[in-house]
Formats: C-alpha cells, sequence, structure tokens
C-alpha cells in the first residue's frame, strides 16, 4: 500500500476546523482521486494508480472522517457540501488552477457536485461506476433495487452468510469486512477474485472511519438530485461501467448515466464489476491516458 509505493509526496491540506491527508505521485496534468464508501479512503486505489505517473500529477487524499484526515467530535460537518469544500480546499493549498476529477462509486457523486460547483476548476471528470444522481441513500444500504442478477452469481448460502457477518455486533469493522468479502461479498465489487492479501489490506487500511460518519453521509446524500444537472455541461466527461456492477442492484445505471450527461463519452467493459480499474486494468488506463491526453 501507502509504504510500499517509492516517491509518494506526503503531507497535509488546511481545511475548515481539520486537515486532510493527502499524496502525489508522478508529473503531468493533475488528476486528483476521489475514493467511494462513503467511508473508505484512499488506499483502495493502490497501486493501480501509479501506472499513470508518467502522463499525470496523481493526487490521492483521505476525505474528512476518514483515514489518516481530521474527525469531528461533534460531527456537524460530514455533509457532502463540507466534502465539496474540503476538495476546493485541497486544490487550493496544492497551487493547481484547473484539475481532472476522477470520482470512483460514491466518489463520482462527490465528483459531480465539486464539478458544479466548482467548473472553473475541473479540467475534466471521470466517473467511475459512480452513483448515478443522488437522491436516493438506500444504494448505500442494500435496501434498495432487488439483486436479481446478482443471484445468477451469488449463491442464496452466500447471500445468507454475508448479511449475518455485517449483523454480528461482535466483530470489528476489519473483520466484517474481511469475513463477509472470504464469504461471496467479493462478487458485488469485482469480476475477478482479489487475492486473499488484497482483502485483507483493504480491510485494515479502509476501516479506519469515524463513528456514525457513513450513516450521517448517506441520510446527507438524500438531499442531492443530479438529474438533468449535466444537460448543458461542457467539461468533457468519461463515464466508465461494469457490466457485471451488482453494487447498485438492477437498477439500468448505464440508461440513467447517459441521459444524465448527454455529452459524455461512455465505456462499458465486458469483465469488470464495481471496480473496473482492479478488473480490467490494462484497458481501463489505456482509455484513461487517451481521455486524459484530449485534455492537454
Amino acid at each position: 500500500m501507502c509504504d510500499e509505493i517509492p516517491d509518494l509526496k506526503k503531507g497535509y491540506a488546511d481545511v475548515k476546523d481539520g486537515k486532510l491527508y493527502y499524496e502525489q505521485e508522478g508529473q503531468g496534468i493533475p488528476i486528483v482521486l476521489i475514493n467511494g464508501g462513503p467511508g473508505g479512503t484512499h488506499h483502495g486505489f493502490h497501486p493501480y494508480f501509479s501506472q499513470l505517473k508518467d502522463v499525470a500529477r496523481v493526487i490521492y487524499y483521505d476525505q474528512r472522517g476518514t483515514g489518516k484526515s481530521s474527525k469531528d467530535a461533534t460531527k456537524k460537518t460530514y455533509t457532502v457540501t463540507q466534502a465539496v469544500e474540503d476538495l476546493e480546499s485541497l486544490r487550493k493549498a496544492l497551487k493547481i488552477d484547473k484539475w481532472v476529477l476522477l470520482g470512483h462509486s460514491y466518489g463520482g457523486l462527490l465528483a459531480q457536485c465539486y464539478a458544479l460547483k466548482f467548473p472553473e476548476h475541473c479540467r475534466g471528470l471521470v466517473l467511475s461506476t459512480a452513483d448515478p444522481q443522488g437522491g436516493d441513500p438506500t444504494l448505500y444500504t442494500g435496501e434498495g433495487p432487488k439483486y436479481k442478477k446478482a443471484g445468477m452469481f451469488i449463491s442464496q448460502k452466500e447471500f445468507n452468510a454475508f448479511n449475518n457477518i455485517k449483523k454480528n455486533r461482535g466483530l470489528t469493522p476489519a473483520q466484517s469486512y474481511y469475513n463477509r468479502y472470504l464469504n461471496g461479498f467479493w462478487k458485488f465489487a469485482y469480476y475477478h477474485k482479489p487475492p486473499k492479501e488484497n482483502i485483507i489490506k483493504n480491510a485494515n487500511y479502509g476501516s479506519s472511519t469515524a463513528p456514525d460518519f457513513r450513516k450521517i453521509m448517506i441520510s446527507d446524500i438524500a438531499k442531492i438530485n443530479l438529474e438533468g444537472k449535466f444537460h448543458d455541461f461542457k467539461i468533457p466527461t468519461l463515464i466508465v461501467e461494469g457490466k457485471y456492477d451488482f453494487l447498485w442492484g438492477d437498477m439500468d445505471r448505464v440508461a440513467i448515466m447517459r441521459k444524465n450527461h448527454p455529452h459524455a463519452q461512455v465505456e462499458i467493459f465486458e469483465k469488470s464489476g464495481h471496480t473496473i480499474f482492479a478488473d480490467e486494468p490494462k484497458k481501463f488506463f489505456t482509455l484513461l491516458k487517451s481521455f486524459l491526453k484530449k485534455l492537454r
């Protein structure tokens, strides 16, 4: 993970009532990576995005309330609005005029919100299996659309196993994550089963979230509706979707994204789940490098 990657520049940026942890590598067009969750950390992008360092200045960071960034004891700053402001504070701290935003999963919702508020600082927008438009917190709690397509690959026994693990209050977040993935939950996020050591790393690094952060943020997502907001959006946008992305249920995500981003380039990855950059890295990074080249 972080400590195994050479030449990473690490630091903290001042934000309202706290600090954001960030890392940088490479040179070229600046691209900031916005992780999902809400409640994940930047570690999920390692080591994949080091492939960009020959063409881009790659910026990783932990959102407020997660990872190595500040936690808020009052919990009052855990909002999407503040997350957008924090991202803008990070841009200023790094002295970047315009950057490309790449948002994965929930991070895609955050990237879209930032692009609408600060379009003058947005050079390009990449949405990787992103929340299509907000407004539906059940997408993050597993209470939303049925998982009929997932049922073709995940047995009822596996469903029961990781649901029971999730309900087990005696497990730490890392233990719950690890055991659910071992019992089949990985099929929601990946097309190819990740190595066991990767599951262990993500369980350990990705479970450092402030108390109630995820619950509060999911509630705030319900207030957001991005439908129709990008019809006149002029900033180059790349949307990538995995054919076997089951985390969003059975909704027709591609149709929703095409409708909401009529000017975007949309690419479907036939052998990917929710985490395209891990499932089909060669194809993903070839496409991403081509997109970045056009922005120069």
